[in-house]
Formats: structure tokens, C-alpha cells, sequence
């Protein structure tokens, strides 16, 4: 799972998902193209089928008109002269059908042309049977009609009742439609195929095949067509798929590089999408909580005893795949969303449940939290250290605040006093950078002072060096407790622990880099341990000296 969210938030693995992402929406909608092409061919194939029909659905129904008027209007006697005339004058009717036989139990006894007949001439099995509207119709394909006296005439016939029409067979003068190749016939009720014209073959195979045959050598496609749902006159149909093509080329060239345009755009919509579900922000955002808070801590030394008496708690964020994400990456992202006031009481909570477990000897520890300026706007900032505050015997909540331009010393120290009235001490971060200014420190009734880091590594002779010795002066000047930050070589040590007016703590990577709270624990307890000039130089601090301390507490 791990692997497959790095992939997400690569920019490498998006751009391939997006990509694939594209592939895929280009098959689809090639896939979707083709459909409705299928579509509209189907409906074009069913409108020109219909119109290869209509001359023979238009010759049915006149067959079975004709059927209908005989049945109405020859009502003598079979083969009597009376019935003849009678079948005569619907034969001189102008639909084309001009010759009518009355069929008897033995076979045809008597025609419109030639009377009554010396005998019957029999009829064999009907070629196809159909249903009608009166009864079943019979169909003989193309016989000779030389038993009644049409000596080299072949002609179809077709019976309904005891009547038949005879008319010669059709000529195959159907209309041709260039893209597209049929075979007509009669589906009787069998379900049995008799052709009648067009290209032969066509209706076998057809049979049983799908309409979109994509899968043969010549990829084509299909459909057989009847004037009723149970078959009767039908004609079967097949479209060639690649000479439609190569016909309609640029239509085919337009389509593909639409789609490939729209499959583009898909793809930039995909990447988008993922990038904006798994970039920083929106992973950081959506799952921002106690289980993805990660605390460090940084020592806090008293440069004096060597001993650790406080630390300074350092939030990381467990990113999705498991990764830790900094601060620098992620804190404007909690500025931005306004949620720094949620931010600050995870941190504080998830360092709570950490530094309880532990063991924290004999002295309350001094845990340091950075509280964001918007922070103290919130009234319930003071109740966010209360299970620190409740612990009193074990642990000294400290909120370190930055001073902002928006918000002035009044506003400042009215939140300040909330705070040490709730039994949370404070002090002022990044002393000598930024507002931070002697005449706030002097108004500010805050516990100490952090001194920034710029000066405590500031090089011998320049200007923030100068700066540095004016500052501690200055705080010790104010009553304050001083801790100065960003100590990384053991010659800045030295020169901090030689430094007069004394510095109180100090902290940096020379001393510990921020650590986890195993690690806190241990060092804390090897540096109870080892005597104090290991890391000061010096004896441990005098009555007076211990006052000083107090300051701070």
C-alpha cells in the first residue's frame, strides 16, 4: 500500500497514471466513437434494408388484396363460366396481377386465362409457408407452367385459400446501395431460408453471427431484416467495414484526432485531480490528527550543572507513505488553512502522552512549546497545557511566543498574563530578531528570554557578536532567564560558559539534536549522572547562582 501511495504523490508516477489515465479514456472513447458509429450505421443499414423491401412488401400486399376481393367476389361455382367472369374482372384490376386459378382437392382445376382445365394439374409441396391473416400462405418458387398451357413460361405461385396468383419471377432490379451488399428471400415459418435474389450466401452467414463481427478476416457489419417479427419476406445485409473506411478516411482522421484531443484533456483532468488529492497540502490536510503528529525533543541544557532540565518539543508530520515531513513544508500550510490552533493542542497532546510515560526524576521538566501569534487570540489557549498544568509535580508547560505586527504589546500581554495565571510559564522566542525589542521585554512580564540563533553563532568581532553580550545584558538587566539557542560547536560552549553576565541554558546541535522520547529519556538520565564539568567546565553553581536558576521556575 505504502509503494502504491508513493507512486501517487510522485510527480514522475503521476504524469505515468496520467498518461495510462489518457490511454485508457482514448480506448474508451474510441471504443464509444465506434458505438455510435455502430449505431448510425445500423439505423442507415435498417433504412436502406426497408427500402430493398418495400417493392416486395408493396407486392404482398397486393397479393393479399387480391385474395381477399376473390374471396369476396367469386362466389359462383368453382370453374363455372360465371366464376370465371368472376376472377376475370379482378384480374383486370391495375396492380399487376393479371392471372388467378382456383384450386381444388386435386390440384389446380381452372385459371382466369384458361378456363376450366381437362384435369386437375397437382401441386407438390409448397417451397415456403407463411402465416396470413386468413390462414396460411403456400409459395412455389419459379415452376413451369406448361401443364397449364403456358408451354415455356415459369412462373411463382403463390395460394391463400383456394385461390393462387401466378406472376413470373421478378427481375433483380432491387435498388443498389454502393457500401452495402443484401440477399433477399422469403423466412418461412421453419425458420427456413428461401432465396430470391441478391448476393447468395449472405443470409447463411448471417445466421447466427453478431451484428458488429469485428473478428474475421474481412470485419464487417451484419443484420437480417423481415416485413414481420416471424419471418416472411427478409432481406440479410452485410456492411464491409474496412472499404467503408478507407472511403470515409478524412471522417475516420477527424474522429481519431478528436478523441485524441478529448483523451488529452482527460488526462490533464486526471493528473490535476491526483495532483490536487495527493499533493502536500491535501494529504497534510486530510490527514492531519493525533496519529500523524510526531513529536521530538530537543534538550535544553542548564549550562551550569550540565544537567537537562527542560526541552524543547519539535512537531514532525508521518506523511502517507510513512515518510516524516518537516515543519518548514508543512507549517504555512497550517497557517494558511487557519488551523494552527488545532496544530498546536495535537502537538501539546501528543507530547503529554509521550513525556508521561517516562521517567522524569526528582524536578518538575520544563517542556517549551512554539505557540503560532494567531494563537493567542484563542480563549481557550491557556486549557490546551492543562494536563501539564494538572502535572505539576513532573512537568512545567512553557509557551515560547513570537511577537507579530499584528498584534501589539497590550493584546500581548493580556494573553501572557492569562497564560501564567493558568500555570503555564513564558517566554519571549527569537529575542533580538524580528519585534522583539528591549522595550517589549521590559513591558512584557514574561519568565525568559530566547535568544536567536543568528547570535549565538555569530563570528568574533562582527556586529550581531556585539549584539549578543548587549542582549544578555540586557535580559539579565530585566530579571529574565536566558536560554540561547543554536549552539553547533563546542568552542561556541566554551565562550557561552566564560561569558559574564552568565548564560542560564543552552541549546543546539552540538548538544543533542531534537530526539525521540526514548532517547530524551536516556539522555537525560546519563546527564544526571556525569559530573557537571563535563559539560560546563566549571563547579556546580553557588547559593547564589541556584537563585538565579530560580528565576526561570
Amino acid at each position: 500500500m505504502a509503494k502504491f501511495i508513493v507512486s501517487l504523490v510522485s510527480a514522475r508516477q503521476q504524469q505515468t497514471a496520467a498518461l495510462l489515465a489518457g490511454a485508457v479514456a482514448f480506448l474508451l472513447l474510441c471504443l464509444l466513437v465506434a458505438g455510435v458509429a455502430k449505431e448510425v450505421a445500423a439505423i442507415a443499414i435498417e433504412r436502406e434494408s426497408r427500402e430493398i423491401l418495400q417493392p416486395m412488401i408493396d407486392r404482398k400486399y397486393l397479393v393479399q388484396k387480391a385474395f381477399a376481393l376473390l374471396e369476396r367476389d367469386a362466389t359462383a361455382e368453382p370453374c363455372s363460366p360465371l366464376f370465371l367472369d368472376q376472377m376475370r374482372r379482378i384480374s383486370l384490376l391495375p396492380d399487376g396481377l393479371h392471372e388467378f386459378v382456383y384450386v381444388g382437392e386435386a390440384g389446380i382445376a381452372c385459371s382466369v386465362t384458361q378456363g376450366r382445365l381437362a384435369s386437375p394439374v397437382p401441386l407438390r409441396e409448397a417451397d415456403a409457408t407463411l402465416s396470413g391473416p386468413s390462414g396460411p400462405i403456400e409459395f412455389w418458387a419459379e415452376r413451369e407452367m406448361t401443364d397449364l398451357g403456358f408451354a415455356g413460361v415459369v412462373s411463382s405461385i403463390v395460394k391463400g385459400g383456394p385461390f393462387a396468383v401466378l406472376y413470373p419471377k421478378p427481375k433483380d432490379d432491387l435498388p443498389l446501395v454502393s457500401w452495402l451488399q443484401y440477399e433477399w428471400g422469403i423466412e418461412d415459418d421453419r425458420r427456413s431460408f428461401l432465396p430470391r435474389g441478391g448476393v447468395a450466401g449472405i443470409y447463411d452467414s448471417n445466421v447466427g453471427s453478431n451484428v458488429l463481427d469485428l473478428f474475421s478476416l474481412s470485419p464487417a457489419v451484419r443484420g437480417i431484416y423481415c416485413d414481420t417479427p416471424n419471418g416472411g419476406i427478409c432481406v440479410a445485409t452485410v456492411v464491409p467495414i474496412l472499404p467503408l473506411l478507407a472511403k470515409g478516411w478524412p471522417i475516420l482522421l477527424a474522429a481519431l484526432f478528436l478523441t485524441a484531443l478529448a483523451a488529452m484533456g482527460v488526462a490533464s483532468q486526471v493528473r490535476a485531480a491526483v495532483a490536487r488529492r495527493w499533493s502536500l497540502k491535501s494529504r497534510f490536510l486530510r490527514t492531519l490528527g493525533p496519529d500523524t503528529i510526531q513529536c521530538l525533543y530537543q534538550p535544553i541544557v542548564n549550562l551550569k550543572t550540565g544537567e537537562i532540565e527542560a526541552c524543547e518539543v519539535l512537531a514532525r508530520w508521518r506523511d502517507v507513505d510513512g515518510s516524516t515531513v518537516f515543519p518548514d513544508c508543512f507549517i504555512p500550510i497550517v497557517e494558511g488553512s487557519h488551523r494552527t490552533f488545532e496544530f498546536t493542542r495535537l502537538v501539546v497532546d501528543r507530547a503529554y502522552r509521550e513525556l508521561s510515560q517516562i521517567d522524569t526524576g526528582s524536578t518538575p521538566l520544563y517542556v517549551t512549546f512554539n505557540i503560532f501569534p494567531s494563537d493567542l487570540q484563542e480563549p481557550g489557549l491557556s486549557d490546551v497545557f492543562s494536563d501539564f498544568v494538572a502535572d505539576c509535580e513532573r512537568f512545567v508547560p512553557v509557551a515560547e511566543l513570537v511577537e507579530s505586527e499584528a498584534i501589539d504589546v497590550k493584546t500581548m500581554q493580556s494573553r501572557v498574563d492569562m497564560l501564567r495565571a493558568s500555570g503555564t510559564k513564558v517566554l519571549i522566542d527569537d529575542f533580538g530578531a524580528g519585534y522583539s525589542n528591549i522595550k517589549n521585554l521590559v513591558d512584557l512580564s514574561v519568565d525568559g528570554v530566547k535568544i536567536d540563533r543568528s547570535f549565538a553563532m555569530a563570528a568574533d568581532g562582527t556586529v550581531a557578536a556585539r549584539m549578543l553580550d548587549l542582549a544578555v545584558e540586557m535580559v539579565h538587566a530585566a530579571g529574565r532567564t536566558i536560554i540561547v539557542e543554536g549552539i553547533e560547536t563546542q568552542e561556541r560552549l566554551e565562550k557561552l560558559r566564560r561569558h559574564h553576565p552568565a548564560v542560564d541554558f543552552v541549546q543546539g546541535f552540538h548538544l543533542s539534536r531534537p530526539v525521540d522520547v526514548a532517547t530524551f529519556e536516556r539522555l537525560r538520565a546519563e546527564a544526571e549522572q556525569r559530573p557537571s564539568r563535563s559539560l560546563a567546565g566549571r563547579a556546580p553553581a553557588t547559593a547564589g547562582e541556584e537563585a538565579k536558576v530560580e528565576a526561570f521556575a
